[in-house]
């Protein structure tokens, strides 16, 4: 994201929408790669509030490891977007999903955000 010029704020992490090594992320990743859109690319980022955090940075908690019901919804949105409109509806799926994330409470669940 800072080769896109999107500074980190502070006491924030940086999350992979669609993971990049999760084993349950394979499929979403694979449509990214038949796109031609970096894995570790802003479009598929978002800085999220980490522990340390105190400023109010919106967003859901980012502390590390999520669960496999992220990674599902991810894949199913992600491949729907891919049947409906290509490498477009993936992007608008990704910015959809970055938006969730990013405006979520920050003691909201990684579970069922999706």
């Amino acid at each position: 994201m800072k080769k896109a010029g999107i500074k980190r704020p502070k006491d924030s992490a940086a999350h992979h929408i669609v993971g990049d090594t999760a084993k349950r992320a394979a499929q979403a990743r694979e449509i990214l790669k038949k796109h031609g859109i970096n894995i570790d690319g802003a479009e598929n980022g978002v800085f999220l509030p980490n522990r340390k955090n105190t400023d109010g940075l919106s967003g859901i908690l980012h502390d590390g490891k999520h669960p496999n019901d992220y990674f599902d919804a991810v894949n199913e949105r992600i491949i729907k977007a891919d049947k409906r409109g290509g490498k477009q509806g993936v992007l608008d799926e990704l910015n959809k999903i970055r938006g969730i994330l990013s405006s979520a409470d920050r003691n909201s669940s990684w579970y069922d955000i999706l």
